[in-house]
This record gives structure tokens, C-alpha cells and sequence, in this order.
């Protein structure tokens, strides 16, 4: 079913509408909340809480295209979730993803300034990775989008678990070089 149509479905509050997104986007939206939240309970859950949200969203919201919207939305819900779970305890091997990510971001040291900046830094990510190869992209979105585990991502690519860990520091490594450039990371 096209996304036109699932969206009709959603105007029109056919429950129809839930299914299909539930058999379109239902196993992508799990992978994101189990590799946020690293529970299968709590991934369930979140990704009917999504299911709920987008109920909720369309209408009025008609989101075209909806693939990136939903997945949006599910990791949203899901990290709002890991927030409300871990409160100050570390939970999970997402975690582990955004501090490798977060080595080569600039540290906001609370600065208000810095904060408003975020979304410049996004577009700055964004255009970095339009110059980087189809398979860095897709390893890297794989990595801190999706938060998938190294092995996860080397086995869909066919590669080594090594080989696809010494690609992503090298992409950090460019990244970091590449913001450096543009003016967001300095040393604290």
C-alpha cells in the first residue's frame, strides 16, 4: 500500500490504517526501540505507544514521505522512554553509540549559545555525509540513527565486525575534521 493511501486510511479513522503501518514500518520501528531501550517489554511498548502517536498526529498532519516520519516519531518516543527509565542510571548499548559520536561533537558545557546551534550542527552533519560514500552513510545512519550494534551492521554489509568499526572512526575522525572546519567544535 502506498503512502497516499495509508494516510487516507488514517483520515478516514479506519483501524485498517494501524495494521498496515503495523506490516509496513512495524519490525524498523521495534529494531529502533529495542536498540534505544535494549528490552524487548519496553520496545513493544513503544512502538505501540508510536502507533498511538501517528493515530493521534494524522490528521492534521499529512507527512509525506511517511517512512521517515514514523521512524521519527518511534525513535522519539523511544528515547523519551530511555530518559524516563534511566534517569541517571546508563542503559543501554545506544549509550554506547552517542559516546562515540558525542567524541566528535563540541561539548555545549551548558552553554546556552551552543544550544541554539543544534540544528546548524545537523545541517553540518547532513552535508557532510551527502560528500561520503553510499555505504559510509548507511553504516553511519545505521550506527547513531538506529543505534544498531557494529555486528548488526558488518553482518548486513558483509563485512568484518573490525572492519566496519575502523570505517565508522574514520568517519568520526572526518567528521570532527569537518566541524572543526566549519566553526562548531572547539576544545573545552
Amino acid at each position: 500500500m502506498e503512502d497516499k493511501q495509508i494516510i487516507e486510511l488514517f483520515f478516514a479513522r479506519a483501524e485498517e490504517a494501524i495494521q498496515v503501518l503495523k506490516e509496513r514500518f512495524g519490525n524498523t520501528l521495534y529494531r529502533i526501540a529495542k536498540n534505544i531501550l535494549g528490552n524487548h517489554h519496553d520496545a513493544e511498548e513503544t512502538t505501540n505507544d508510536t502507533y498511538l502517536a501517528i493515530w493521534n498526529a494524522i490528521p492534521p498532519k499529512e507527512p509525506e514521505p511517511l517512512a521517515p516520519y514514523v521512524y521519527r516519531t518511534g525513535r522519539n518516543m523511544a528515547l523519551k522512554r530511555l530518559e524516563y527509565l534511566s534517569a541517571e542510571k546508563r542503559n543501554s548499548r545506544y549509550d554506547l553509540s552517542l559516546d562515540e559520536l558525542g567524541a566528535c561533537l563540541p561539548d555545549d558545557n551548558n552553554d546556552p549559545e551552543q544550544t541554539l546551534i543544534v540544528q546548524e550542527i545537523a545541517d553540518s552533519i547532513n552535508e557532510f555525509l551527502e560528500k561520503d560514500t553510499a555505504l559510509n552513510r548507511y553504516i553511519f545512519i545505521r550506527r547513531y540513527w538506529y543505534g544498531d550494534a557494529v555486528e548488526d551492521i558488518a553482518k548486513s554489509v558483509n563485512m568484518k565486525n573490525g572492519a566496519v568499526s575502523v570505517r565508522l572512526n574514520r568517519i568520526r575522525t572526518k567528521l570532527k575534521e569537518h566541524l572543526i572546519k566549519e566553526g562548531y567544535y572547539y576544545e573545552a
